[in-house]
């Protein structure tokens, strides 16, 4: 009895320790907000960083490299990096708050999140931002902190790699170690408020077409008797909007690129201002690719709705000939995978667009037999 008491003693003191470790390790022993940089220099030396490489157990290892004011994910053959991300990123960590100094004992790293990549069960980020090759931060960020405030800096165990010393610190540092997340996600940009028609067709020469009705950002569909409606309300709208914002989901070189033996769809998008985006998608094993071609054709130009007009979105011939040139630049090397709902109106078929109801489409009053693809 005596000996089921000593060790029953034994293992509650031993969990009491464990606990209060545990407390002692994750709070903060200073409520002061005067607090210095973890990276005291490193600010001063953002514009010189011109390589961040990213290291997760469980996520590919992957480098940005900046080239002339650009930044390029190296591990997807050099897709531009989205500028606005890598350059917040950078400062976020040159504005780390140090809180509180943590363990130095490699025993205890694991506990925050601190532990070495190296390390397989490692749950730690590792983020270096390099200069002409020479490091000027490596860091290593382990646990966020929970704290009861739900708005501003978060808290987080971290440590330079290489150092015996954990830290605390306060900051934004949610630095997202999957590599998808840097890359420049939007393709391109062509207001809603700008397409004049769209028309897609089918392999089998099925066409199906939607045409602005005379009012900003409203679709119907020409030459389809009076009963005719959307499937849903706002798909005319939806479709209309594809090239509005266009995201991407991943994407290839287009000399690595092969469709096989899978059907393509084209789509066309003319504006009243003389654009012409053409699409060709087709779905390969469960997903939606595509490829994108920009043109000017002052032959499409056509009087806007008013309200198209007031809105200010239209561009001259010589606007619209720089987007053509922005757009092709960027998008022609690359098949794009996209995201399902805008794969799917990129192929719509005319029986997937209309139906028959007492809703009625809208026509063009200026009809005369469209603006079809040439």
């Amino acid at each position: 009895m005596k000996k089921i008491n000593s060790f029953t003693v034994l293992l509650i003191l031993t969990i009491v320790m464990v606990i209060f470790m545990l407390i002692t390790l994750q709070r903060p022993s200073s409520n002061s907000d005067d607090y210095d940089l973890l990276y005291p220099d490193l600010f001063a030396e953002l514009s010189n960083v011109d390589q961040v490489k990213f290291a997760a157990v469980g996520q590919e290892s992957f480098t940005l490299d900046k080239i002339g004011s650009d930044w390029f994910v190296a591990e997807r053959w050099n897709y531009l990096a989205d500028f606005n991300k890598v350059k917040r990123a950078l400062i976020d960590i040159s504005e780390a708050q140090i809180l509180e100094q943590k363990t130095s004992d490699p025993e205890y790293y694991s506990l925050l999140g601190v532990n070495d990549i190296a390390e397989g069960d490692a749950t730690s980020r590792q983020v270096t931002l390099l200069s002409d090759g020479k490091v000027v931060a490596d860091l290593i960020v382990g646990n966020q902190r929970e704290t009861n405030s739900t708005s501003g800096p978060s808290q987080y165990h971290v440590r330079k790699a290489g150092d015996a010393e954990s830290w605390l610190v306060q900051g934004y540092l949610q630095l997202n170690p999957v590599i998808l997340n840097w890359v420049q996600g939007e393709i391109f940009h062509v207001a809603r408020e700008r397409v004049q028609q769209v028309t897609i067709s089918q392999p089998n020469g099925d066409v199906a077409v939607i045409q602005n009705i005379g009012e900003k950002n409203k679709f119907g569909v020409p030459n389809m008797p009076a009963g005719t409606s959307f499937k849903y309300p706002q798909l005319g709208y939806d479709i209309a909007g594809t090239i509005h914002e266009l995201q991407l989901e991943d994407m290839q070189p287009i000399a690595d690129f092969s469709r096989g033996d899978v059907d393509v769809v084209k789509a066309e998008f003319i504006t009243f201002d003389g654009l012409k985006i053409n699409s060709e998608t087709s779905f390969i094993d469960g997903q939606y690719f595509a490829t994108f071609k920009a043109s000017f054709d002052p032959n499409i130009v056509q009087p806007a709705p008013e309200e198209v007009q007031a809105a200010d979105g239209l561009k001259t011939a010589g606007q619209v000939q720089a987007e053509v040139e922005a757009i092709n630049k960027k998008a022609s090397p690359w098949a794009y995978r996209l995201a399902g709902f805008v794969g799917t109106n990129l192929m719509r078929a005319e029986a997937d667009i209309i139906n028959k109801s007492e809703q009625s489409i809208p026509m063009p009053a200026d009809v005369t037999g469209g603006f079809g693809a040439n």
